[in-house]
C-alpha cells in the first residue's frame, strides 16, 4: 500500500479532528448532508445487534447511535486525535459501556482476527483510499460468516462527474489537501464479488461536498437527493451507500 498516502490522510485528520464537527455541520448544507446520512444508516443498520467494528469513525456520530442502540462497537482510525475526540464524545454521551476496544491501525491491514465482528462499517473513508478491493476485502475477512458490512463511496459517473473528474485527476479533494478518489460503481461491484460478497441493497444520496458548503447549493442538491435516493437515477447518486452480506 502506499504510505505516504496513508500518512498524508493521516496528518490531515490528526490536524482536523477538533474542528471537523464545528465547520463541517453547522452549515444548512452541512445540518442537510448530516441528517440524510444519519437517516440512512439508521434504516440499513436498523436491524443489527451483537459486536460491529467501525472503521474510521471520525467523531463517533455514527458510533453513537449504534451504541443507543445496544450494539458493541470497536473503532478502529488511522488518526489517534479522531480516535482521541471520538472516545471524548462517547463518554461525554454516557455511552463509553458498549465501547469495547479504541484501536489505531489502517484498513488495509486491520489487526484483528478472521470472524471478529458480527458487523463491520465504514463511512465516508473508502472516496479517501487508493485501494478500495483491499480494505473491502479486510472488512470482509474480519465478520463472521452471516455477518453484514455497510460502506459508502463517491461515485464517480454522477451529477458530480465534472467535479469527480477534477478531484480524481489531482487526487485531492477540493480545497482539501488529502487523497481523494470518485470511484464508478462498476469497480465496487467488482471489489464485492472478489471478497465474496453479496449486495443486499444500494441507496443513492446527493451530498453537499465539504468544501462547497458555503455556495447556494442546497435547493438544487435537495431535489437530486430525493430523485437519486432508488429508482432509474439511483445511479446518478453522488454517494452509494452499499449493504454487503458475507454468505454463512
Amino acid at each position: 500500500m502506499n504510505k505516504m498516502q496513508e500518512n498524508t490522510n493521516q496528518a490531515f485528520y490528526d490536524a482536523d479532528s477538533h474542528q471537523y464537527d464545528a465547520e463541517r455541520w453547522i452549515t444548512p448544507a452541512g445540518r442537510f448532508t448530516n441528517d440524510v446520512q444519519q437517516s440512512l444508516v439508521s434504516d440499513l443498520c436498523g436491524s443489527w445487534s451483537g459486536r460491529a467494528l467501525e472503521i474510521g469513525q471520525g467523531t463517533a456520530r455514527f458510533t453513537m447511535p449504534l451504541l443507543k442502540n445496544g450494539m458493541k462497537m470497536t473503532i478502529c482510525d488511522l488518526s489517534s486525535q479522531m480516535l482521541g475526540v471520538a472516545r471524548n464524545n462517547i463518554t461525554q454521551a454516557g455511552l463509553e459501556a458498549g465501547l469495547e476496544d479504541v484501536v489505531e491501525g489502517s484498513i488495509y491491514e486491520l489487526p484483528f482476527e478472521d470472524g471478529t465482528f458480527d458487523h463491520a462499517i465504514s463511512l465516508n473513508v473508502y472516496n479517501h483510499l487508493e485501494h478500495p478491493e483491499v480494505a473491502l476485502g479486510q472488512m470482509a475477512r474480519v465478520v463472521r460468516p452471516g455477518g453484514s458490512i455497510l460502506i459508502n463511496y463517491a461515485n464517480l459517473r454522477s451529477w458530480y462527474w465534472p467535479a469527480a473528474r477534477r478531484i480524481n485527476k489531482r487526487s485531492a479533494a477540493v480545497d482539501q489537501e488529502v487523497f481523494s478518489s470518485w470511484i464508478p460503481s462498476s469497480r465496487m461491484k467488482a471489489a464485492a464479488r472478489d471478497a465474496g460478497l453479496t449486495i443486499d441493497r444500494r441507496v443513492g444520496h446527493v451530498h453537499v461536498p465539504r468544501g462547497m458548503e458555503r455556495l447556494p447549493l442546497l435547493p438544487v442538491v435537495r431535489v437530486l437527493d430525493a430523485v437519486s435516493r432508488g429508482g432509474p437515477f439511483a445511479s446518478m447518486a453522488s454517494v452509494h451507500f452499499c449493504l454487503f452480506q458475507k454468505p454463512a
